[in-house]
């Protein structure tokens, strides 16, 4: 099931390449990537995640919902601290636009251009402009070494899966907390830097059938990452107007 990454974590030196460009064992190329993830000072994410259903209804018409989040954010994890921006569209509402400026005290977040709200605990700024934190990536890394494949090709290593199997369907649900489903498709590729063992992108849909309510689900989620350990940090603090900013508790939801 969940497997434990950054708990007792040893931070040992590289295994690097060979001159002649050999590729390391997956073990290895998944222990360079944790090694190297922990401890990040900062880094940059840009994350999308969309949702459609599919169903059919008792008088054979289908109907399509989607849901997507598109977030860009710039992120410390030392620090708990990041700003950025995130989009959330479903097909019956317009699209919500939103700012956030997290401190170590205080997280804000500002929509469609109204007053900033203040929220008196961070992390839930935080998690909403993460979508997905950086470990949730690496663990599915780990998952997906496990079931699929590595590859060494060019500068980069290739992990990726396609098909269907009912324990990495498992791992997967309990990753993401989805509801399991028997029928489920996969179609995965993340790729590493081969010299840093960074995370660059990857790439994730899945497709899962359920029969009996005629109804299709597809899940995308995609994400790339750059700037590790030299992402820049806001060089001017938004204009927090106490008289405008409401104060918010860590059991507000976003």
């Amino acid at each position: 099931m969940k497997k434990t990454i950054f708990s007792a974590l040893l931070l040992l030196p590289l295994f690097m390449l060979s001159a002649c460009g050999t590729a390391l064992p997956g073990e290895e190329v998944m222990q360079n990537l944790i090694n190297r993830s922990a401890g990040l000072e900062s880094y940059h994410q840009f994350v999308s995640f969309t949702t459609t259903t599919t169903k059919e209804d008792l008088n054979g018409v289908t109907t399509v919902n989607e849901q997507y989040t598109t977030a860009d954010a710039t992120l410390f994890p030392e620090e708990k601290t990041g700003y950025g921006k995130r989009i959330d569209k479903s097909s019956d509402y317009p699209a919500t636009k939103s700012e956030f400026y997290v401190t170590p005290e205080v997280g804000y977040i500002r929509t469609d251009d109204t007053d900033w709200t203040a929220y008196a605990t961070p992390d839930v700024p935080l998690a909403s402009l993460q979508v997905y934190p950086l470990e949730t990536f690496i663990e599915l890394s780990q998952i997906i070494e496990e079931y699929g494949t590595l590859e060494l090709k060019g500068d980069e290593y290739l992990l990726s899966f396609s098909g269907s199997d009912d324990a990495l369907n498992k791992e997967l649900n309990y990753l993401f907390q989805t509801l399991p489903t028997e029928q489920t498709n996969y179609e995965i590729a993340i790729h590493l830097d081969a010299e840093s063992f960074y995370l660059t992108e990857f790439h994730y849909r899945s497709t899962a059938i359920h029969p009996d309510q005629k109804t299709t689900v597809t899940t995308e989620l995609t994400g790339e990452f750059d700037l590790y350990d030299k992402a820049q940090k806001l060089k001017t603090v938004p204009d927090f107007d106490a008289a405008d900013t409401t104060a918010e508790t860590a059991d507000s939801s976003f």
